[in-house]
């Protein structure tokens, strides 16, 4: 079992006492106030609770809105981060009758890559109310507490907006839904996504490997790289999980019997589609035949501050081609402690793909 940091005992003994609705509370209030979500709000503070009914036209039904914010105001996490995020927060929406929206323009506009569906989500920042006693912000951030019942209390029947910040999810394992109903792909994901489907085929498999920065070439938050020795090890323990997986295709039995590894039975010439964050594991990969990577960078959204669409059009290509796989399944190296990612799980979910994790 891991040891509770000494913030998370506070926390634990915290719930026991005061219950877990007073502590999520405080806990979300507290965490509004850190990450300044309320600056940029105008309007006298002291009114902003304040019955605004008297300004609604009664002649015509009114529904409030939740907004999903990523707007740069915090860290809104990586690309499954904001989907399952999204998802969640419309779900709440339909079971709340409230309009729903979303406002994605951190680091770019979600609607050059995914384009709604069946319901139209897209909002303009015009219409976007900073008035407090329009408009309040609202947060989710923490998976182990009841976030339906903490949003709930956040809400009330006086704002006409509520600004929600949040990655967590609420789904019931739901996700293909909600998220189906949201998203299409655009017409310039659809075109890479197409130029892929063609070169694996239908019978491909997906693994997908999450170094962060242990290999020194993938810069995100503080996470360390490995010394040189664990960067060759942790490649080499990488790709030769790729290889006993079938990516020895094309080798001649001579070469593959050199290298040690078997190709699994009469899959050698079945496509692998390589996902990593890793641009020289890629590099690696995508020297075996029977290896297809998505090309373009290697980038972590909440830490590039690209504002063009194309520089994030790889994982979201990624993400829906390992929804059309036979298989997915996730790298993880125990003695390296590869980072256990959500992306291909939620990837999988997404095609009703069965999922599995690889233990090395």
């Amino acid at each position: 079992m891991i040891p509770l940091t000494p913030k998370e005992a506070v926390i634990r003994i915290a719930r026991r006492v005061l219950g877990e609705e007073r502590v999520h509370d405080h806990l979300i209030k507290r965490g509004i106030k850190l990450r300044h979500l309320e600056d940029g709000y105008t309007g006298d503070r002291e009114n902003c609770d304040g019955n605004r009914a008297e300004n609604r036209n009664s002649n015509r039904a009114y529904r409030q809105t939740l907004i999903f914010m990523v707007d740069g105001k915090w860290m809104h996490g990586g690309l499954t981060d904001r989907l399952r995020g999204m998802a969640s927060a419309y779900k709440f929406s339909t079971e709340h009758n409230l309009d729903f929206k979303i406002f994605h323009t951190s680091p770019f506009l979600l609607q050059d890559i995914l384009e709604p569906n069946k319901v139209d989500w897209r909002i303009d920042e015009k219409q976007i109310s900073k008035n407090c006693s329009v408009a309040k912000p609202v947060l989710l951030y923490r998976e182990d507490f009841n976030n339906d019942s903490a949003l709930e209390r956040q809400l009330d029947k006086t704002h006409e907006q509520f600004h929600l910040y949040s990655c967590v999810d609420t789904l019931d394992g739901k996700f293909a839904e909600y998220f189906n109903e949201l998203f299409k792909p655009s017409a310039l994901l659809a075109q890479e996504i197409e130029h892929y489907s063609k070169l694996l085929g239908e019978n491909y498999t997906a693994i997908s490997f999450r170094f962060q920065n242990k290999l020194g070439d993938f810069k995100e938050f503080t996470f360390k790289e490995l010394p040189e020795k664990g960067k060759r090890n942790l490649m080499k323990a990488a790709l030769r999980m790729l290889k006993d997986s079938g990516s020895g295709a094309g080798m001649t039995n001579q070469d593959n019997n050199k290298s040690g590894m078997t190709m699994l039975g009469n899959n050698a010439s079945a496509k692998i589609l390589v996902t990593a964050d890793s641009p020289s594991f890629l590099a690696e990969a995508a020297n075996f035949p029977n290896v297809v990577i998505v090309q373009g960078k290697s980038i972590h959204i909440d830490f590039n501050s690209s504002k063009k669409a194309v520089d994030y059009l790889k994982a979201f290509t990624e993400f829906f081609l390992i929804s059309k796989a036979k298989s997915a399944k996730l790298y993880r190296n125990r003695k390296y402690k590869t980072y256990p990612s959500n992306f291909p799980k939620y990837a999988a979910s997404l095609g009703n793909v069965p999922y599995e994790s690889i233990e090395d």
